[in-house]
C-alpha cells in the first residue's frame, strides 16, 4: 500500500496493519527537501575529493563536468572501486581485506538523517521507543544502466540491479529473533523506469527462503526464480523524501534504472536496544531511548570513531570472525 504521508506521532493503526499484512509499507512523503539537502551537499564534497584523488594519481586525465550523476558515472568508469568511498558501510568481505580500499563514508549529514525525528517516530510505532540504529546500512547510488560500463558494477546492488532477497540472508544468527525494521529512504524520485523497489506482499510470513550463492558477488546471495514462481510482485514507487518500510523476511528487489538520471536511496535499519544486530563486527548505537535518554548518541565524532575502530579491528585481524552470513539458507538442490 502507498500512503500519502503521516500525521503527528508516526504510523496509524491502519498503517501498522498494512505493514503486518504485506511486510512492507510505502509512504509517499516523510522527509522534506530541506531534510535531504545536507546529504546531497555532503556528497558533492565527497565526489569532488574523489575526483581530486583520481586526477592526482593519473586515473582521471581530466576533471569530469556536468551533473552530479554524470561526474559520478565518470568516476566509476575510471575506477570501479570508487563506489566504496560513497557507501555508509564497510565492504562485506569475509577474510583478508585491502586496507587502502576498505573504506566507507561517515559524515555528519548522514548521521543526522539516521537520527531524524520523523524516521524515528515511524520506527517507534513498530518497535517501541527503545531504538538502536542497526549497522546493516547502505547508500545505493544507481546511474542509468547504459552509463555503467563495468559489467561487475551492473551486478552490484549499490549501483546496478538488486536481485530478489530477504535481508535476513546476510545477517548472522544473533539477529534471528531480532525485530529489524528497514527504512528505505528515497533521496531522488524512485519510479518503475528508474529502478524502484519491488516486493511480494505477504512473503515475510513464509519464513527464511533458500538463497543461492552469487558467483559474481559473494555478499549478495539471491532467491532463485523457482522459489518465487507464481508469486505476484508489486512495484513500490515513491517520490524524493518518501520511504518504504519492510520486514527482514520480506522478499524484495529493485528494478534496473532505464531512465536518464541517477536513482539514489539509503537503506537504514533499526532494532530494539539489547537485541542482536546481525552484524556484530560493525557498530550499532542508541538512536532513541525514553528509558535511558542519556544513552542516546548525539555526537557525530563518537559515531565516526566507532566505525574507525571497527575498520581497524578488521584490517588488523583483531576481529577474526565472519562479517556477514554466507553459509546459511543455500543448501538446497535448486541452487
Amino acid at each position: 500500500m502507498r500512503v500519502a504521508g503521516l500525521g503527528v506521532g508516526g504510523l496509524s493503526a491502519e498503517q501498522l496493519d498494512e505493514l503486518s499484512r504485506d511486510g512492507f509499507l510505502a509512504i509517499e512523503s516523510l522527509l522534506t527537501d530541506e531534510d535531504l539537502a545536507p546529504v546531497h551537499d555532503e556528497y558533492e564534497r565527497i565526489l569532488d575529493c574523489r575526483v581530486d584523488r583520481l586526477l592526482a594519481d593519473g586515473t582521471l586525465s581530466e576533471r569530469p563536468g556536468g551533473r552530479f550523476d554524470d561526474r559520478y558515472s565518470a568516476v566509476l568508469a575510471a575506477d570501479p572501486l570508487s563506489h566504496r568511498w560513497f557507501n555508509i558501510s564497510l565492504p562485506l568481505i569475509n577474510g583478508p581485506v585491502d586496507a587502502e580500499s576498505y573504506v566507507m563514508h561517515c559524515g555528519p549529514a548522514v548521521f543526522d538523517l539516521m537520527r531524524h525525528p520523523a524516521i524515528l517516530d515511524v520506527v517507534e510505532s513498530v518497535i517501541e521507543p527503545e531504538i538502536a540504529s542497526n549497522p546493516v546500512q547502505q547508500m545505493r547510488m544507481k546511474p542509468p544502466v547504459d552509463a555503467v560500463a563495468d559489467e561487475s558494477l551492473r551486478l552490484h546492488s549499490n549501483i546496478g540491479v538488486t536481485t530478489w532477497h530477504q535481508d535476513i540472508v546476510a545477517l548472522l544468527p544473533d539477529a534471528d529473533d531480532t525485530r529489524i525494521v528497514t527504512v528505505w529512504v528515497a533521496l531522488t524520485d524512485a519510479f518503475v523506469d528508474n529502478g524502484c523497489l519491488v516486493s511480494i506482499p505477504g512473503s515475510h510470513r513464509l519464513g527464511p527462503q533458500v538463497h543461492c550463492a552469487n558467483e559474481d558477488l559473494a555478499s549478495e546471495p539471491y532467491v532463485p526464480p523457482a522459489v518465487l514462481a507464481g508469486m505476484k510482485a508489486q512495484p513500490l514507487p515513491v517520490r524524493r523524501g518518501g520511504v518504504v518500510l519492510f520486514d527482514k523476511l520480506n522478499a524484495h528487489r529493485s528494478l534496473p534504472n532505464r531512465a536518464g538520471s541517477m536513482r539514489w536511496s539509503m537503506d537504514l535499519r533499526y532494532h530494539p536496544i539489547g537485541q542482536g544486530s546481525g552484524r556484530p563486527a560493525f557498530p550499532a548505537f542508541v538512536a532513541r531511548s525514553k528509558r535511558q535518554p542519556e544513552s542516546v548518541l548525539e555526537d557525530f565524532e563518537a559515531w565516526k570513531a566507532m566505525w574507525d575502530d571497527a575498520r581497524e579491528a578488521i584490517i588488523s585481524g583483531a576481529y577474526p570472525d565472519r562479517i556477514f552470513e554466507d553459509l546459511r539458507w543455500n543448501d538446497q538442490a535448486v541452487c
